[in-house]
């Protein structure tokens, strides 16, 4: 970027040597002119450097992050274990969950896949739903 800021030097020195008279019309056009890139040029100076401090400044942010991912999720390309787990939360869809009804007390199996996460399992033999606490929470938003 000197470059623009040497360029404005150059023309600066172009017409003080031409030695133009700043009394007439046409030379204070070119003078003013003259003023305004030699400011711009130096605006844009600066500005580079600071952008310069800036890509600096969020490649080390970058970088902190990416080491605070690898601390908190770990790499992703380790995988804990092939099975299901309760260290990594991967579950098969096709694996049965347990649930005792808190109503009627039978024990009833939901597949995986089949539970809305939005809404509360039912159960087969009663009818109510197994999370009541989740029916109070939607009750209470509407």
């Amino acid at each position: 970027m000197s470059n623009l800021t040497d360029r404005a030097a150059y023309l600066r020195g172009l017409a003080e040597g031409m030695g133009l008279n700043k009394e007439k019309n046409e030379n204070k056009l070119v003078l003013e002119m003259l003023d305004l890139m030699d400011e711009m040029a130096q605006k844009i100076n600066e500005l580079d450097g600071d952008v310069g401090e800036l890509e600096e400044y969020v490649e080390d942010i970058d970088s902190d992050l990416s080491d605070m991912e690898d601390i908190l999720f770990g790499d992703e390309d380790d995988d804990c274990c092939d099975e299901d787990c309760d260290c990594c939360g991967e579950y098969d869809d096709e694996e049965e969950l347990s649930f005792d009804c808190p109503h009627c007390g039978k024990t009833v199996q939901v597949k995986a896949a089949d539970i809305d996460y939005d809404e509360s399992p039912v159960c087969q033999h009663c009818g109510q739903p197994f999370f009541t606490d989740l029916q109070d929470e939607d009750d209470d938003q509407e």
